[in-house]
């Protein structure tokens, strides 16, 4: 996915609550996703966006932003 020049959107990223959102967002953006779209109850939705704040500030990845 590192060659494609066009965003993308990683889905699936805490499959089904197996994975944690610190884990899952942070492995989907290092490895390329422009985006993520993650499921959710209404009561974790300002939780998981203080995470993904979080590690949208210090993330490391080798494919540039494309959107």
């Amino acid at each position: 996915m590192r060659s494609v020049e066009k965003p993308w959107i990683a889905f699936k990223v805490l499959a089904a609550g197996v994975i944690q959102p610190e884990i899952g967002f942070r492995y989907a953006f290092e490895n390329g996703a422009d985006y993520i779209c993650a499921g959710m109850f209404d009561f974790q939705i300002a939780e998981d966006a203080a995470i993904a704040r979080s590690i949208l500030g210090d993330v490391r990845r080798a494919r540039p932003w494309r959107a």
